[in-house]
């Protein structure tokens, strides 16, 4: 079949003879399809999408009105065939909605039982997956793209059909594209040499042409996005050869030419490059508009914005908006495409965040207050089309690439904001940059807050909502076993198998209950006057951006706002960094310089927006780097233990948006605590292969012990204090505490986790992040009293992927956690004076910082009052007090007496 590869007019020359020359009986019908799908191959191997459209029109009438074709043997095949050639012709022209429609329909009507499949089932059945993960990828969902890639590579080498190995070096080596857009090139890059070494060594080299002609271009890819031109430069001629006639793929050659040219600084070839290949695009796409041409737009609008011409550069990127809108022709920049109509929502926010900088750059040399007006429009319309394409993505990790993907574009529109603001006076341009932040900020956890409400004030059935949260169940437990059995294909099927059949379920659940997914996508942030009027109360909020350069500060208090621009240079960054080593590890000699780059840090981030604070009760937003920091511990002079915690109380959020659904959930009807501390020693002579051989924590009884003094308190402690309990627990009280071990796990952050006792169960006792995402917990509060709880890989926008947001994620309102790793002997009874202070109602933000002034007080000397002891601990979330049992007494002492009064009074009146 090699001759199908090679001249395209000659084989459709050929195969229409033979379909002409078809009889009219069952046998001249089979041939007649047989010929349509050679066609319809060729056509889609040389991209002619005007006569692939034509090839299965004529296919389809046939399989529909011909009247022999219920007696032809494979009907089912053909049908197979041109169901996926409609998917096809689709994908070609970036129709993926209804190309995925296609592929879907193929897998639920064709493939729901994979016994007995024939080789034409498992290759057809392959080749749909391949293109439900290209589908995939293109949307931005690598998550799911690679989940697809793994299962195709399962499944070739489960059935290894006929050309099996070429099979699976063609499926990687398109995994290597989705594992360069996690960044991870060195995987990739290993995966496509070894993809050409065996395609260079086959024997059929025809049909190997274009294999190599597209590991070239990936490899090549993968260089440029290194910034290694010289190597994509050398691959680029290497491949040269290998393009006899001009076509498609010579054409993606020609873009990778021009991208290599401008990051090489040779703009007159690169320009040269895009426009030859814009010419060859719009001759192969049978469509006035495509996304293939609106890419090649911007990358001559790129090249504008390199050359420092932004306004040739904002005239090509208005042309690709037109070119991802069907209906959109306005050449006017200062409009853009309504999101809801565009062919790719994705496609058009990648455009908006370029379009963004240029019009930056166009203010930064007209000095025209319209140009960054513009830009203010385009930064609403980016966040219009985010709010839109958010909820199109099922996966948390694709989400949270995207989010990541955006952040530039978030901090833009910051400094967008900033300069607006400090050009006109305008104070609107200061809620407008909170509002951009907000945005940016805790967006999954958010969802996750949100989905709850959803599901219980959304009109689903209860049965609809257990069987959601059965899938969640199992899904979890089939990740775990798959992340300690990586090798186990059986599980990964299971897995992968099961996911699409939670995101089905979604997706009908959204569809039937409109309010749920109103509920559960709500895109509101709380803006600067909710705060002043509720959410506050007394404190003023602080709230940071931090871009590659500068740090953006918004004040609020009382109705004032501020907003501040401060330098954040790569040795501000160092200087914190190092403040946080000097915190967290114990060395008495090393206190001059915590109180000397204490004051550097607090006069860098924090000085001056405190000049026009009047409370002495601050809420912090922090952002990036100054996560690490815990507030309290920066020092107001550079020569004494001045702490800020002598002068504030300091409570943080990850956002205000965030804050305010704590808030706004219900509270418990009455506070009742529970405190684990497990003992940790092996059960019979063995360590289970995935627990770690924990040491034994001498101060966590006495801690829980002290504690449950207050608040009715349940102590759980020694080999009790187990998993199973704290299951069987997690949803009763409104206090949880725990006095345990925790371990971070940067590299996989679902995997962190804090740990109980161990048992006979099998189970490991160990509760990980990714656990937590199957709770439901109402807590008021959960301590975790436990080693670096508040620590973990530092997300854009998210913060923290720590134990403490995984609670979070749960449910729990308010968190206090730890920054690194504690001391048992001095927790102990720091815990106990915050537990004693919240039983007096206080707020929990002043509880704690009492009890952190006391353990200060008491200290005896410089080694015990270094803030290694105390400034680990902080404080996030509701921070409203509690009602401690005993002021409930006596509420309900004081209810009591006038109605003891007129009882006494009613029986002497009796009496009498």
């Amino acid at each position: 079949m090699s001759f199908l590869y090679r001249d395209s007019d000659s084989t459709r020359f050929y195969l229409k003879r033979s379909y002409n020359l078809s009889n009219q009986d069952i046998n001249g019908l089979d041939n007649k399809l047989g010929v349509l799908s050679l066609l319809i191959n060729s056509d889609g191997f040389h991209f002619d999408l005007k006569n692939l459209k034509n090839d299965i029109n004529t296919m389809d009438s046939i399989m529909v009105y011909d009247p022999l074709i219920d007696s032809l043997v494979s009907k089912n095949d053909y049908l197979k065939f041109l169901n996926t050639n409609k998917g096809n012709y689709h994908f070609k022209l970036n129709n993926l909605p209804k190309a995925k429609g296609y592929f879907n329909e193929l897998l639920d009507v064709f493939y729901t039982n994979d016994d007995n499949l024939s080789a034409f089932d498992v290759q057809t059945k392959i080749n749909i997956q391949e293109y439900l993960a290209s589908i995939y990828r293109r949307e931005g969902k690598n998550n799911l793209a690679e989940e697809y890639y793994n299962r195709i590579i399962g499944d070739i080498e489960k059935y290894k059909i006929q050309g099996w190995k070429k099979n699976l070096v063609g499926t990687k080596y398109r995994l290597s594209q989705v594992l360069m857009a996690q960044k991870k090139y060195a995987e990739a890059k290993k995966i496509q040499l070894e993809s050409l070494d065996f395609y260079e060594k086959m024997e059929d080299q025809t049909r190997a042409i274009n294999s190599m002609k597209a590991v070239y271009q990936i490899l090549i890819k993968n260089y440029l996005e290194q910034d290694s031109v010289k190597a994509a430069l050398g691959y680029i001629n290497k491949s040269k050869k290998l393009y006899e006639v001009e076509g498609v793929l010579s054409n993606k050659l020609e873009i990778l030419k021009g991208d290599a040219f401008l990051k090489n600084g040779e703009y007159n070839a690169a320009e040269e490059s895009y426009n030859k290949a814009l010419v060859v695009v719009k001759k192969y796409i049978d469509a006035e508009k495509h996304p293939d041409i609106a890419d090649l737009y911007q990358k001559l609008a790129n090249l504008e914005v390199t050359k420092d011409n932004p306004s040739k550069a904002l005239e090509y990127y208005q042309e690709s908006l037109m070119q991802l809108a069907p209906d959109f022709t306005n050449k006017d920049i200062r409009v853009n495409p309504d999101p809801k109509k565009v062919l790719s929502k994705l496609e058009l926010v990648k455009v908006l965040k370029e379009k963004l900088k240029a019009l930056q750059l166009l203010f930064k040399k007209s000095n025209n207050t319209k140009d960054l007006e513009i830009a203010f429009t385009t930064s609403n319309d980016i966040i219009k089309t985010l709010d839109l394409l958010k909820p199109e993505f099922e996966s948390k990790v694709d989400k949270q690439f995207l989010i990541t993907e955006m952040y530039p574009a978030f901090h833009s529109m910051v400094e967008i904001a900033f300069d607006l603001y400090a050009t006109t006076n305008e104070l609107k341009y200061i809620d407008a940059a909170f509002y951009f932040s907000e945005k940016s900020k805790s967006v999954i956890l958010l969802e996750a807050t949100r989905s709850t409400q959803a599901s219980s004030f959304g009109g689903v059935p209860e049965e609809i909502i257990d069987k959601e949260q059965q899938f969640r169940a199992n899904i979890i437990h089939l990740e775990k076993k798959f992340f300690n059995q990586r090798s186990d294909i059986a599980v990964f099927d299971s897995l992968f198998q099961l996911k699409n059949k939670y995101y089905n379920f979604i997706s009908d659940m959204e569809q039937k209950y409109p309010k749920y997914y109103d509920l559960k996508y709500n895109a509101d942030v709380v803006n600067l006057e909710d705060i002043s009027t509720g959410l506050l109360q007394n404190k003023a909020l602080i709230s940071y951006v931090a871009t590659s350069t500068n740090l953006y500060v918004i004040t609020l208090e009382n109705q004032r706002k501020y907003f501040y621009k401060v330098p954040l240079e790569k040795k501000d960054r160092e200087t914190i960094t190092h403040f946080y080593s000097l915190l967290s590890n114990l060395n008495v000699k090393e206190l001059p310089d915590i109180y000397a780059e204490g004051y550097e840090v607090y006069k860098r981030i924090l000085m001056k927006p405190l000049e026009k604070i009047e409370s002495k009760e601050l809420l912090i937003i922090p952002d990036d780097i100054l996560t690490y920091l815990p507030f309290e511990a920066l020092t107001t002079s550079n020569n004494a233990a001045d702490y800020l915690i002598k002068e504030y109380q300091i409570s943080y959020t990850n956002s205000a948006t965030l804050l305010r659904e704590q808030q706004n959930t219900s509270k418990s009807e009455y506070n009742n605590l529970v405190a684990y501390a497990p003992s940790f020693e092996k059960i019979g002579n063995t360590i289970s292969q995935d627990r770690p051989n924990f040491g034994p924590l001498l101060y966590n009884v006495d801690e829980v012990t002290q504690i449950t003094n207050f608040f009715n308190g349940k102590a759980i402690i020694g080999n009790e204090a187990s998993l199973a309990s704290f299951s069987e627990n997690s949803e009763t009280y409104s206090m949880l505490h725990f006095a345990t071990h925790a371990a971070t796990n940067d590299e996989y952050p679902d995997y962190s986790y804090l740990a109980f006792a161990n048992d006979d169960s099998g189970e490991n006792g160990l509760l990980y992040v990714k656990d937590l995402y199957g709770y439901n917990i109402n807590a008021d509060l959960v301590a975790l009293s436990a080693c670096q709880t508040g620590l973990g890989k530092l997300e854009k926008g998210e913060g923290m992927l720590s134990l403490a947001r995984g609670f979070s994620y749960a449910g729990a309102k308010s968190l206090v956690n730890t920054l690194w790793k504690i001391n048992d002997q001095t927790t102990a009874d720091l815990m106990h004076d915050f537990y004693k202070n919240l039983n007096k109602s206080l707020p929990k933000d002043q509880a704690l910082r009492e009890a952190k002034l006391t353990y200060l007080k008491n200290a005896d000397d410089d080694l015990l009052m270094h803030p290694y002891y105390w400034s680990g601990f902080m404080i996030s979330g509701d921070t409203a007090p509690l009602e401690s049992s005993s002021s409930l007494l006596w509420w309900l002492l004081l209810l009591f007496i006038p109605i003891v009064l007129v009882v006494i009074k009613k029986i002497k009146s009796s009496n009498t």
